[in-house]
């Protein structure tokens, strides 16, 4: 049984040695780096969770109403909300699509001055 195996003819010299431990920490440093922006996006993250989550009487001020008000809405759930044990709490997202769903649209109409033509208008006294 004869095996054939071929052994490289570079020598594994220190110089080659300290190179290769020199990009191994070059590589670590790098993953510590990668490693602590990911930490700090996770981070940003929850801290945005937290921000989302808005309490009653932010939403009272936001909405220019009074605590009553805003139970009644909540307890005939014309507002959306998360209760959290007893706490209510409301999702800013919701609210900011709360208050664009309330906006009244300009009304605006035109005439068509051809379809005027012909007739005759009078004002009526009274």
């Amino acid at each position: 049984m004869e095996t054939n195996t071929q052994y490289s003819s570079k020598p594994l010299g220190l110089e080659n040695l300290n190179r290769e431990n020199q990009e191994i920490e070059e590589l670590r440093q790098m993953f510590k780096v990668i490693i602590s922006e990911i930490n700090e996006l996770k981070n940003q993250k929850v801290e945005e969770e937290k921000k989302r989550l808005i309490p009653f009487k932010d939403v009272m001020v936001m909405l220019g109403i009074g605590k009553t008000t805003l139970y009644n809405m909540v307890s005939k759930e014309e507002i959306p909300f998360v209760r959290i044990d007893r706490t209510i709490k409301f999702d800013k997202e919701d609210i900011d699509k709360f208050i664009q769903g309330k906006k009244k649209e300009k009304f605006s109409f035109q005439i068509n001055v051809g379809e005027l033509k012909g007739k005759r208008y009078t004002k009526k006294n009274k």
